[in-house]
């Protein structure tokens, strides 16, 4: 992105600094160790450092305008670049970004809430692109394009980041945009400079009253989105069964916005009927005038509420009402790690993995798994650290209220002792299970598991560490569940995140039974490299027949077994393993959507391939075998 046009600027009010104006700037920090010649360095002052101490460090990196308070004006002129002042650097940082990566998607949505956020962004841009549309969406997860994913540190990012990726995403075609909008970002005016047509929220509950003074000073920095960031005339959607809906509703009055209300009671977008089932759940939605029945593929009342405001901002925003209840929301799948069905025990129990990490979540998940469950509820949970420690004792009651079965383990301990969390916890739930590891917790909750029961791992979600102290270690609940289901006779879920086949998939593409619901990670022809939640495929060879170690792929982990004669065991069951395999092969080719290269001859196979790798590397990811 080049450097801006010239003019001047203008100075004093809060955010008022007009950056279309500047000229020769070449880039924008606020963290002076990430400045480079040319750039404009922003001093945010910090709840840790106020940014105006790195002041000098800037310049001394070749910072040639500095954006600042007044009151450190004088620093900046005897360092002898140029000042911008402006009362509150933050907004001025974020309008300066947008004016520095003006391009971005052309309809851009954002969801605020204490829950929810992540798997509306997700249900809408898996609506946007089952109309037809090249969508995106933004937050926890990171960012999920059509052609790949980028992780995030936070939720919202900084302005500056944000507004890269919206330039981004808009130079790769990307023309609708669904993002999260965090508490911390709108109170941080991350997002203010991003053009959002639409606006929604999904609930207020307890939470991150570690950084907001209160509730009250959480809810107003949720407003913000409503009546600071969505465009005048924009769209506003608000689950109108959440408690502090009103507020909400009334500020999209206020701006004459065009609102549109989800729920059970008077809405706009009225849930009429929900009916739970094993695999999800089937609505009865009414809207305008019309009824609209259609299955919904996942569990829990939370997640048809999502869906619901999900959709609403999809027709808020133009999309056939029709085309979105009955073509896009019965193809929906979960967000990771949120009440996703990673894997099934021995005995058939579901086991899910959920980000829920307070205690009205934690309530809410339990609460809308229970219909789907026959037996005993589970639920794996624990509390981090350096966080609101008020909260841990009503975790602690929402377990033992709404669950059959209670284990307390370590969620991100930071610089906490692990073991006092967990007491806090324990004095919320005295009949809990304490088991500090969170590995052996997870494991321990699944070799409980009976016939009809129901395991919910709580708290971490889709993450992929753990913090304990000051490391951060390698983690994920969705791969701790998988392998210890596996290894102890379960299988993976044909629904968890990051599955290569599922038995349904696996089925269509050779003509084969699957014994029960499956999913699998990877394939392996033989036990000896097997890993836990691959597909044994049993090949018959010359001398051995792979049938004949199907139980020991098993006993590794196997997720289940191609085969072609019956075993004991969750199997596809093909005519003949070896065209089964032929089969898989072609059709995972026809589905990718990658450039695929042979190269063949007598010599130089291998380092032409490894130069196509190498060049192709540059230009995005890029396989070879």
């Amino acid at each position: 992105m080049g450097p801006y046009s010239e003019a001047k600027l203008a100075t004093g009010k809060a955010g008022s600094v007009d950056m279309t104006a500047v000229k020769g700037v070449t880039g924008l920090a606020s963290d002076s160790r990430e400045v480079r010649p040319g750039y404009l360095f922003a001093a945010i002052p910090g709840t840790h450092a106020d940014g105006a101490r790195f002041i000098a460090d800037a310049v001394k990196r070749g910072a040639t305008a500095v954006l600042a308070r007044a009151d450190a004006a004088q620093t900046v002129r005897d360092l002898g670049v140029r000042f911008i002042a402006d009362e509150n650097p933050r907004l001025g940082l974020a309008r300066a970004a947008a004016a520095f990566y003006p391009a971005q998607p052309a309809t851009i949505a954002a969801v605020t809430g204490t829950n929810g956020k992540t798997s509306v962004a997700v249900f809408l841009r898996q609506i946007w692109a089952t109309l037809g549309t090249r969508a995106a969406s933004l937050g926890t997860i990171g960012v999920v394009t059509p052609t790949g994913e980028i992780a995030l540190r936070h939720t919202t990012p900084d302005p500056v980041e944000i507004h890269r990726l919206l330039a981004a995403l808009s130079d790769s075609g990307v023309d609708h945009l669904a993002l999260e909008a965090s508490s911390h970002g709108l109170d941080q005016f991350r997002l203010d400079g991003v053009k959002v047509a639409a606006a929604a929220f999904t609930n207020l509950t307890r939470d991150h009253l570690d950084y907001h003074a209160n509730f009250e000073s959480y809810l107003a920095a949720k407003l913000r989105l409503f009546s600071d960031i969505v465009a005048d005339g924009g769209v506003a959607v608000v689950n109108a069964d959440s408690g502090s809906a009103a507020p909400f509703i009334a500020v999209a009055a206020r701006r004459h916005l065009h609102l549109i209300t989800v729920g059970e009671g008077e809405a706009t977008l009225k849930l009429l009927a929900r009916t739970p089932h094993e695999g999800g759940q089937t609505l009865r939605v009414a809207y305008e005038g019309a009824t609209y029945d259609f299955d919904l593929p996942l569990a829990g009342s939370f997640q048809a509420s999502n869906a619901l405001v999900a959709a609403a901002l999809a027709i808020g925003l133009g999309a056939n009402p029709r085309d979105v209840f009955m073509h896009a929301l019965p193809h929906l799948k979960g967000a990771p790690g949120r009440l996703e069905k990673v894997a099934y025990a021995k005995s058939g129990a579901a086991i899910y993995v959920d980000y829920a990490h307070t205690p009205d979540a934690l309530q809410t998940v339990l609460s809308a798994i229970r219909p789907h469950v026959k037996n005993r509820l589970h639920v794996v949970f624990g509390c981090g650290g350096d966080r609101d420690k008020g909260k841990r004792p009503l975790m602690g009651k929402a377990a033992c209220t709404f669950a059959d079965h209670v284990i307390i383990t370590d969620d991100n301990p930071r610089s906490e002792d692990p073991a006092t969390i967990r007491s806090e916890a324990l004095a919320g739930c005295a009949s809990a299970q304490n088991i500090g590891d969170r590995g052996q917790a997870i494991a321990a909750a699944i070799a409980g598991l009976g016939e009809g029961d129901t395991l919910v791992i709580a708290g971490k979600g889709h993450e992929s560490g753990q913090t304990i102290g000051a490391q951060t270690r390698p983690f994920s609940d969705r791969d701790e569940a998988i392998r210890a289901a596996s290894l102890s006779g379960g299988r993976m879920a044909e629904g968890a995140d990051g599955a290569l086949w599922t038995s349904a998939e696996a089925a269509q593409a050779t003509l084969g039974e699957a014994s029960a619901p499956f999913g699998v990670r990877a394939l392996s022809i033989d036990t000896r490299t097997l890993q836990p939640g691959d597909l044994f495929v049993a090949l018959k060879g010359d001398n051995r027949d792979g049938h004949d170690f199907v139980a020991a792929a098993f006993e590794r982990g196997a997720s289940a077994a191609l085969v072609s004669r019956d075993i004991p065991g969750v199997a596809l069951n093909v005519a003949n393993t070896q065209r089964g395999l032929e089969d898989l092969a072609r059709a995972a080719r026809a589905r990718s959507e990658a450039n695929i290269i042979a190269v063949t001859g007598s010599a130089g196979k291998t380092t032409t391939k490894e130069i196509l790798r190498v060049a192709f590397g540059t230009l995005g990811k890029t396989h070879a075998s």
